[in-house]
């Protein structure tokens, strides 16, 4: 996996509003972490270490995917911030 890759296509997930592909990607980089491998650069130099990147990058997959439920959420209730 290439977590900066990754997470780079998440934010064009959320870009595109694909909520299934932002929980998807989100899960896999996630799950990527947890596993013990590296994180991608999320904000700042990388430099600032790995556990820095590393809690950046799970708040913006938690804050991504409470996004896309956030978006089911008004889709059940006839909302519109549905997925292409």
């Amino acid at each position: 996996m290439d977590p900066q890759t990754t997470l780079n296509d998440l934010f064009d997930a959320i870009e595109q509003r694909d909520w299934e592909r932002v929980r998807e990607l989100s899960d896999a980089l996630l799950g990527w972490m947890e596993r013990g491998g590296f994180p991608p650069e999320v904000a700042g130099p990388g430099t600032l270490g790995k556990h820095w990147h590393k809690t950046m990058a799970t708040f913006v997959c938690h804050a991504a995917v409470a996004r896309a439920n956030e978006a089911a959420r008004r889709r059940q209730k006839g909302g519109t911030d549905a997925a292409h």
